[in-house]
C-alpha cells in the first residue's frame, strides 16, 4: 500500500516539475529579444533612408538612415577606422538631407510640435517600400519652407547611431543611423533655446600601424528600441 502511494506521489511530482519546466521554456520563447533580427534586416538593405514608421493616424514616428564605407587602412587600421567613420556619418546626413528635400516638407502641428510630412500621397524608401507620412487627425497643420534652415538642421542634429560595425573579414565600415520624432523635438528645443547658436568639437588622436581594421560591432540598445 505504501509503495503503491509512494508510486503515485512520484508521478505526481514527475508530472509538476515537467509543467513548470514547459512554462518556463515558454518564457523564455516569449522573452527573447528581437532586436538581432531587426539589426539583421537593417545590415542587409541598402544604402540610404530605411524603414520609415509612423503612428496609427500617420503622423511621422522613426526612419532610419544607412551608409558603407571603405575603410582606407595607408596611415593604420584604426585611422583608417576613425576617418571612415566620419565620411560615413556625413553621407548619412546628406542621404537623410537629400531624401527630405526631394520627397517631404517640414510642418507645424497646432501642438506647436514640428516634424516631416510627404509633399505628395506617398514616396519610396531606398529599398522600395511605400511612405506616407500625413497627419489624419483632423488638425491644422501649417507647411513650413521646404528649405527651413533651422529645420533642417534639427533634422541632422537629432540623428543618433544605432549600430556601427566593421563586419569580420571586411573592410567596409558600416553605420546606421535612427531619426524618430522624440529626438527631433529635443534638438529643436535645444535650437529654440540657444537661439541659432551652434557649437562643435573635433577630436584627434593616433592609431595603431595595423594593416587592417579590427572588426567591430557597437548597438546603442536604446534607439533601436525607439525605432522598433
Amino acid at each position: 500500500m505504501k509503495l503503491k502511494l509512494m508510486s503515485v506521489m512520484l508521478i505526481v511530482t514527475l508530472s509538476v516539475l515537467s509543467c513548470v519546466s514547459i512554462q518556463a521554456q515558454e518564457k523564455v520563447q516569449l522573452e527573447a529579444p528581437k532586436q538581432p533580427d531587426l539589426l539583421a534586416e537593417l545590415k542587409e538593405s541598402p544604402d540610404g533612408v530605411l524603414r520609415v514608421k509612423t503612428t496609427a493616424n500617420g503622423a511621422f514616428e522613426s526612419l532610419v538612415v544607412k551608409s558603407s564605407v571603405e575603410v582606407e587602412d595607408v596611415l593604420g587600421g584604426e585611422k583608417g577606422k576613425r576617418m571612415a567613420r566620419k565620411e560615413a556619418e556625413i553621407q548619412c546626413k546628406r542621404l537623410l538631407s537629400q531624401w527630405l528635400q526631394e520627397n517631404c516638407v517640414f510642418a507645424e502641428l497646432s501642438n506647436n510640435t514640428k516634424t516631416i510630412i510627404t509633399k505628395g500621397e506617398s514616396t519610396k524608401d531606398a529599398a522600395g517600400n511605400t511612405v506616407n507620412i500625413r497627419n489624419q487627425q483632423g488638425t491644422e497643420v501649417k507647411v513650413l519652407s521646404e528649405s527651413s534652415a533651422s529645420e533642417s538642421h534639427a533634422v541632422l542634429k537629432g540623428l543618433n547611431v544605432v549600430v556601427s560595425e566593421i563586419p569580420e573579414g571586411s573592410k567596409e565600415f558600416v553605420l546606421i543611423m535612427a531619426l524618430t520624432q522624440k529626438s527631433l523635438n529635443q534638438s529643436n528645443a535645444v535650437n529654440d533655446a540657444l537661439s541659432s547658436k551652434s557649437s562643435g568639437t573635433s577630436t584627434s588622436g593616433t592609431g595603431t600601424n595595423s594593416d587592417r581594421p579590427a572588426p567591430e560591432t557597437k548597438v546603442n540598445r536604446s534607439v533601436l528600441d525607439d525605432i522598433r
